[in-house]
């Protein structure tokens, strides 16, 4: 049995608590509090420190998944969850104007504290944003000469999770290849 530690970045909003709790089919560890930021997202709640939930694969595998805080004021949870992560979901809301700006900022945490761990970027709301071109978010995901797949997500949908969640499973797969064989 192998263990996976999978972080899920992204802002206030974007559907992290959502993505965990459905994959892991309600059974999550939350630190959800009354939201008193409207201005980042308007929901009754956010995360505080993180999600938890750990998911069984059916080759007896395990994925442990932990979900951060969006707000900016608990970046500095960020580079802990990250330390020993297997891979990482950064997840964007195309309803916010600035998701590719968004997008950047996360590429630099990654950049600064997970460079060589494999990612995936999940793109939330799309039902909500009709314009948002995933080509130009497709542009901007790298870290350095490694493109990062861009996924369309309902991540209140276990199965879109779950196929996002094989997307990363590839992307470390690949990585430990490449590792192996230099």
């Amino acid at each position: 049995m192998r263990e996976y530690k999978i972080v899920v970045l992204g802002s206030m909003g974007c559907g992290k608590s959502t993505l965990v709790r459905a994959i892991a089919e309600g059974a999550v560890i939350d630190t959800d509090v009354p939201n008193s930021d409207r201005r980042g997202a308007d929901k009754a709640s956010t995360t505080v420190a993180m999600d938890y939930a750990d998911i069984d694969l059916p080759n007896g595998d395990r994925l442990r998944l932990y979900g951060t805080p969006g707000q900016q004021r608990f970046d500095f949870l960020w580079p802990i969850l990250l330390q020993g992560a297997s891979g990482v979901v950064l997840l964007l809301d195309a309803r916010r104007e600035a998701a590719v700006a968004e997008l950047d900022t996360y590429l630099d945490v990654l950049r600064q504290h997970a460079v060589q761990v494999p990612a995936v970027i999940g793109v939330s709301h799309l039902d909500l944003a009709p314009g948002f071109a995933l080509d130009v978010c497709a542009e901007h995901a790298a870290i350095g000469e490694r493109a990062l797949p861009v996924v369309p997500v309902d991540t209140r949908e276990r199965d879109q999770g779950l196929c996002l969640m094989d997307v990363l499973m590839s992307e470390m797969e690949t990585s430990e290849l490449v590792m192996a064989h230099g």
